[in-house]
């Protein structure tokens, strides 16, 4: 009996496809996927006894992988054969970091040359940094082979090393160029407008200073000039700087010569002294007055005038102005002293005087301060006393000089009553003198073994001196 071949051929391929029934096989047990990048199944080694690679689908449950977190997952893998035929497997995953850190320069420092301001920062992450894929800004942690001087201009190259945590190393070799692009500072120090004095000296470095962020001080150019005796219109110089980089920078100052200094008046004296009521011509003791444009202005003084009618201590101001209004002016102190004026020296003259003691009122307060002070023969102070010694320092400290001697002391006044004492005046009776405060009171230094004290009962006392 014979079948014909199309049976033949039919039976063949219908048991042969029965006896497929063997599921693919999963060989892969450990698959590492780069850190945020996306599981590729195609990753997954599969074989089959039939079908090739290209013909077995293989999927992957993903819902525990995260692919944006390093560490190891647990994959279930499926993969069927064009059979139907199908085969599971739990695969490891490691999701791993394999990309090193990445450089780039910062601000407008593009491609491997970077640009340095002279005297700048030294810190690379100044003009460079370092990020990584997983780590981000690993700038911190960039290594060099050397040092960035910035205080040499130049390039300097230099190695940098960056590092992530998983080991993976970057280096890029980039040069440094120290450049000096910044010019020089002129500083006008009162503004661009000011005033010269008349006929004064013009110094540029009292109103420019030029100074440069690498070369330091700097000695400008100027162009102009400036004439200290010409006021009309202001006077305009350019200041012009250029430091060693080629950097240039420019001002201008503008000058008013102007005569703004007051004249100087000279006096003879600093101090004149006069008695009471007597004359005094001021005009005696101006030497001179000079002013720096208008010369000899000695004739147009002011002369000051001071009454002489009262003893004390006055300030007399001589002032002049010049033709620009400057005013200049000198003082002299006048000492009026106060003088007998009545009855002659040394006389016993028994009546009053006219003429109050100038002295009283300061001479009895420096009598109070030495109370309780030792009696000692000749002594005038200013702890220790004898009679005459504690009126003539009590009558000094009032501004008045007196001998030191009871007998002297009744030539240099008025002689006055008793009766007509007023409190300063001088008790006097041969051999010791006393200073009166009032209320037939009196202070002295009596003798050895006593101190300063204070009295009553001035009838003890021939007469009364005012000095």
């Amino acid at each position: 009996m014979f079948i014909p071949i199309t049976g033949v051929a039919t039976f063949m391929l219908v048991g042969y496809a029965a006896a497929d029934t063997k599921a693919p096989e999963i060989t892969s047990d450990q698959i590492e996927v780069p850190y945020g990048e996306k599981f590729d199944v195609d990753t997954v080694d599969v074989t089959d006894n039939r079908d090739s690679k290209d013909d077995i689908q293989v999927s992957a449950d993903l819902a525990s992988l995260n692919v944006e977190q390093l560490g190891d997952y647990k994959v279930t893998v499926t993969a069927t054969d064009s059979f139907n035929n199908e085969t599971t497997k739990e695969v490891t995953v490691k999701v791993v970091d394999q990309e090193g850190p990445k450089f780039e320069t910062l601000g407008s420092n593009e491609g491997y040359v970077v640009e340095v301001p002279v005297n700048g920062s030294s810190d690379l992450s100044s003009y460079v940094k370092a990020s990584d894929n997983v780590d981000g800004d690993v700038t911190p942690f960039i290594e060099a082979d050397k040092t960035l001087d910035t205080s040499k201009l130049g390039t300097q190259t230099i190695t940098l090393k960056a590092t992530d945590v998983s080991g993976n190393e970057t280096e890029k070799t980039i040069d440094f160029a120290v450049t000096d692009d910044d010019a020089p500072v002129v500083t006008l120090k009162n503004g661009a407008d000011v005033t010269l004095n008349y006929g004064s000296d013009f110094n540029l470095s009292d109103y420019v200073d030029v100074t440069d962020n690498f070369d330091g001080v700097i000695q400008p150019q100027v162009e102009g000039s400036i004439d200290n005796h010409k006021e009309d219109g202001v006077q305009t110089l350019t200041i012009k700087a250029t430091d060693s980089s080629g950097n240039e920078s420019s001002a201008q100052l503008n000058v008013a010569v102007k005569d703004t200094e007051a004249p100087k008046i000279s006096l003879s004296k600093s101090e004149v002294s006069v008695n009471v009521g007597a004359s005094l011509d001021l005009s005696n003791y101006l030497s001179s007055a000079t002013d720096n444009k208008d010369g000899d202005v000695k004739g147009k003084v002011s002369i000051p005038s001071v009454s002489t009618s009262k003893a004390g201590s006055y300030t007399a101001t001589y002032t002049v102005s010049d033709a620009a209004g400057n005013q200049g002016s000198a003082s002299l102190t006048v000492k009026v002293n106060a003088v007998r004026t009545s009855s002659k020296k040394g006389s016993a003259a028994t009546g009053t005087t006219s003429r109050p003691n100038y002295y009283g009122t300061s001479v009895v307060g420096a009598a109070y301060s030495r109370l309780g002070c030792p009696y000692v023969w000749g002594a005038e102070g200013p702890n220790t006393f004898d009679c005459s010694g504690l009126v003539k320092w009590c009558y000094a400290k009032a501004g008045k000089s007196l001998p030191h001697s009871s007998s002297a002391m009744k030539s240099s006044g008025t002689v006055i009553s008793i009766s007509s004492a007023q409190p300063g005046d001088i008790l006097w009776r041969p051999g010791h003198v006393a200073i009166y405060i009032g209320g037939n009171q009196y202070i002295h230094a009596p003798q050895t073994g006593d101190v300063v004290k204070v009295s009553s009962g001035v009838s003890s006392f021939t007469c009364a001196i005012r000095p």
